[in-house]
């Protein structure tokens, strides 16, 4: 009897670690719907594991600035996809393209960036469409 009690224990958390797993990786925060140009200044990059994320300070047409945060994926599939640290250095003027939040906050899913160089940068899925119909 202890060792059943014992199992469905085990069994429990086993399942509700595993959903704390899923809620991780879900993209249900962002309006994938919609995609958001924030021209603006690069304020912070914290190149970490599990998701990379560059700050930046966006000009509002009204003239106040906003500071948003863009998720990237994780530094390794960066890496893996020729992207680096170096890419992006406080002080650039960039433009991204980002799914924004669905609660409205600024902030959001990386999806293209146009670099201080001027080259662009796209994740993969809906960032490499943009990128092709940029033709960059």
């Amino acid at each position: 009897m202890y060792q059943m009690i014992t199992r469905v224990i085990f069994s429990i958390l086993l399942v509700s670690c595993s959903s704390l797993a899923l809620a991780h990786h879900s993209f249900s925060m962002f309006d994938q719907t919609k995609q958001v140009t924030l021209p603006g200044k690069v304020t912070e990059v914290q190149w970490t594991n599990p998701h990379v994320w560059v700050f930046l300070d966006v000009t509002r047409p009204d003239g106040k600035t906003e500071h948003w945060g863009v998720e990237f994926t994780s530094k390794v599939h960066l890496t893996r996809r020729n992207f680096s640290e170096d890419m992006l250095k406080v002080g650039d003027k960039v433009e991204f393209v980002v799914n924004p939040y669905a609660n409205g906050k600024t902030g959001g899913r990386f999806v293209a960036v146009k670099l201080a160089t001027g080259q662009y940068y796209c994740d993969v899925g809906a960032g490499q469409s943009f990128c092709a119909d940029s033709k960059q």
